[in-house]
């Protein structure tokens, strides 16, 4: 033992944190002193991203385009105030990795061609079950005729093609497993169907699992690895706990926390897997001080914590004279 009681060879880390050497071989110290977790509420923001390893390749020029949960749009926002290169947002807010994957399957395939359920009708207005509108006034907007809603809606893929064809880095928030699909060939809805249009016999809810998540994500990411090769792709998982949930027995908080560590896991599970597809720690971040990044509502972040979390991004992403 120290004169300080600590005991010989004890690596002492911020807040007293300490770990002693002496049960860790030679070889492995300089892991043990990276990796050793330091024992404080709040954990240190700063040790957050310092510990975490990550490539700088974002530049002001760089074409950035977000697509996810209400999270996603904080970011887009922040990106463009801040004069980042972001592009327009076409696919409003989405919340599963299927709805991502049909966003890709919607731009590079016929899907919409396949759809059982191709448009919701409500009040003579044509409109896009499974792309919320940007203006988040609901399902998108098509038409008031078949052939109208068709013609745009086949402009809205040739927009969305071109963008995700282009597109330097391409950010991927992670919102919830929760969904409500049509029976028949199993398509994600943007959210639930409209008591306009809701039929009990074809629609149902389901809960995404993990091997459900995973093959979203590996066809999302491998196809826009095929159709634009220099693409980067950066995930988050949303911090914005679920607003309600169809879930029996669980209730709406561990519903969430299911949903989120399922999203958790899958995400850096992915990013082990394909080099050009890397992780922002921003739920880390927010879920570490919930008192103060929640807004009153308990859902939604605060300014602060976008700005936390940018400040972040900029740590780990962004080129250090900010022109790639």
């Amino acid at each position: 033992m120290t004169q300080s009681g600590e005991p010989k060879n004890a690596l002492v880390r911020g807040n007293g944190t300490q770990l002693n050497l002496q049960r860790v071989p030679d070889s492995l110290h300089a892991a043990a002193k990276k990796g050793t977790y330091q024992r404080s509420v709040p954990y240190p923001e700063a040790s957050i991203i310092d510990d975490f390893a990550a490539e700088p390749f974002i530049g002001r020029g760089t074409r950035i385009a977000t697509i996810g949960s209400c999270f996603a749009q904080e970011l887009s926002g922040w990106l463009t105030r801040n004069d980042y290169n972001c592009l327009p947002n076409h696919w409003g807010v989405v919340y599963t990795p299927k709805s991502i994957e049909q966003i890709i399957r919607l731009s590079f395939e016929d899907w919409h061609q396949e759809l059982a359920e191709p448009f919701w009708v409500m009040n003579g207005h044509y409109y896009f079950p499974y792309i919320k509108a940007a203006d988040h006034s609901g399902p998108l907007l098509l038409g008031d005729s078949e052939n109208t809603a068709t013609d745009q809606l086949i402009r809205y893929i040739d927009t969305s093609r071109d963008a995700l064809s282009h597109v330097d880095v391409l950010v991927l928030t992670l919102g919830l497993t929760e969904l409500w699909r049509n029976k028949q060939d199993l398509s994600a809805f943007f959210a639930i169907p409209y008591p306009d249009v809701y039929q009990p016999e074809h629609h149902e809810f389901y809960s995404m699992t993990f091997d459900d998540v995973m093959s979203s994500l590996q066809y999302s990411i491998e196809t826009l690895r095929k159709v634009n090769p220099g693409i980067n792709i950066l995930l988050s998982v949303s911090p914005i706990p679920l607003s309600v949930t169809f879930r029996d027995r669980l209730g709406p908080y561990v519903a969430t926390q299911f949903s989120k560590s399922l999203l958790h896991t899958a995400a850096l599970t992915t990013v082990h897997k394909y080099s050009h597809v890397h992780y922002m720690p921003s739920y880390e971040i927010v879920r570490n001080k919930p008192v103060e990044y929640y807004s009153e509502d308990g859902r939604h972040v605060t300014k602060e914590c976008v700005g936390q979390v940018m400040a972040a991004f900029n740590k780990l992403y962004v080129e250090p004279d900010g022109v790639k």
